[in-house]
């Protein structure tokens, strides 16, 4: 009878610690999403601050939506950003001429050289890939959205490794429920101005890369981890 007693407490025991664990990482999860909320995520490589390129030169960005306007409003504002976070940014202009003078006219066509090449044809220490991930407006009746999304990959221009990466997505709803709500939300969607949400994910996204040699400072990335075993 003991026995019984004895095996039965202990059930009841583990049992309830582990619905203590349970709400713990629970809680924990929860936690760590509303951290990350508005935040960009990214990885960088342990020792980037140890040895940061000095140089980047930022490529025509990839689309992978149909509007065609996207690559256009994100490359100017990232080449900005690469200058004001204390790199060399080589001027747009010239990349494209270099790029041309092998042949590539098309973002998507920058992927027929390595890293190394680049680097070596661009006279850079960095290369900065950027594909535009989201660029869409969505309007129906009284319900209107926005979506922009971008990737950014920044490659060691010697040995090819990935040295950062930062993924970023924005969304503005708005909701008409009377005349003037559904005139505005009509009006959200017809102007499609797309440039201030392209600077927010581009912002977001730059928090995370540490600043270069040039800068006076280094302020810690402001952004989340990507999940460990992502590639």
């Amino acid at each position: 009878m003991s026995a019984s007693l004895v095996t039965k407490d202990g059930k009841g025991g583990g049992m309830k610690k582990f619905k203590i664990a349970y709400h713990f990482l629970l809680w924990g999860m929860i936690m760590l999403m509303a951290g990350c909320a508005g935040r960009a995520h990214y990885s960088l490589v342990p020792d980037y601050k140890a040895k940061p390129p000095r140089s980047i030169a930022v490529l025509p960005a990839l689309n992978e939506t149909v509007n065609l306007k996207a690559p256009e409003e994100f490359r100017s504002l990232v080449q900005a950003k690469i200058s004001q976070k204390g790199y060399e940014a080589p001027a747009v202009s010239d990349i494209d001429k270099r790029l041309q003078g092998k042949g590539i006219h098309e973002a998507g066509q920058v992927n027929s050289l390595t890293p190394q090449e680049l680097g070596k044809l661009l006279g850079v220490d960095a290369i900065l890939y950027t594909t535009v991930t989201e660029f869409s407006t969505a309007y129906l009746v009284a319900y209107s959205s926005m979506t922009v999304g971008a990737r950014f990959e920044l490659k060691d221009a010697k040995t090819g490794e990935k040295l950062w990466e930062s993924e970023h997505r924005v969304k503005e709803s708005k909701l008409g429920l009377d005349k003037q709500a559904m005139e505005e939300s009509l009006k959200f969607a017809a102007l499609q101005t797309y440039a201030p949400y392209c600077k927010k994910v581009t912002d977001a996204c730059f928090a995370t890369l540490p600043n270069g040699p040039l800068s006076t400072s280094s302020p810690p990335p402001a952004g989340c981890l990507f999940p460990a075993g992502r590639k």
